[in-house]
């Protein structure tokens, strides 16, 4: 018979730690694509409480990490190719178009920030947690397209970015591929100080569509 918790034991880790817990183990597998997230289960592989788990998973599902389904509950976003591709389709469409407005707009105190942003997810690739990262990721690109004037495309872009199977869950396998990131971001902030809009459009749909930034005229 397995050992009963303490009260202690259940209600030591945090809401966003448990997030974080969830989103490390769907980056690793344990939990895969489609696999329902029952919150008894939850609530005993990470010893807490099911308030907490049930948080958590509103946390994650408004971030779109995971799918809610209604009158069954949450599950892992299952991996749909051709939704991605379309999705990244729209996003490069949309976001290019914004670039405008990003070049237009951003101040000097802007650009700092952006690379400060840059910075953190830098630091969160190299030593943070899988949620951490996607924290930072978001954190950056929701003060970019911030410098957008159309709230209409502002929250269309800042949604698709964390549409379902195209959210950040899984998309850095390896440390490469963060590396990448990183240094995207770096690029981007680059292109927008030298006021570059040709350069700053080419940037952002590499970036979406997971190529290096091409090298400056």
């Amino acid at each position: 018979m397995a050992a009963t918790r303490s009260l202690s034991s259940e209600t030591k880790l945090t809401t966003d730690e448990i997030s974080q817990q969830i989103v490390t183990d769907i980056n690793k597998g344990v939990l895969g694509p489609g696999e329902w997230l029952k919150q008894i289960d939850l609530e005993r592989r990470y010893a807490c409480t099911r308030v907490k788990v049930r948080d958590a998973l509103t946390n994650l599902h408004s971030k779109r990490l995971v799918e809610h389904i209604p009158n069954r509950g949450y599950r892992v976003p299952m991996l749909d190719s051709d939704r991605i591709r379309q999705v990244g389709e729209v996003r490069a469409l949309l976001e290019t178009h914004a670039a405008i407005d990003v070049i237009n707009c951003a101040t000097d105190a802007d650009i700092s920030e952006l690379r400060t942003l840059a910075e953190a997810f830098r630091d969160a690739a190299y030593h943070g947690s899988s949620f951490a990262q996607i924290e930072a990721n978001y954190a950056f690109h929701s003060k970019l397209y911030g410098l957008c004037q159309n709230e209409i495309l502002r929250e269309m872009m800042l949604d698709l970015r964390q549409r379902g199977p195209a959210a950040p869950v899984g998309q850095w396998q390896t440390m490469a591929q963060l590396q990448r990131a990183t240094q995207d971001h770096f690029d981007l902030v680059d292109a927008i100080e030298k006021r570059d809009l040709n350069l700053l459009q080419s940037r952002i749909a590499n970036h979406i569509r997971g190529k290096s930034a091409p090298p400056e005229e």
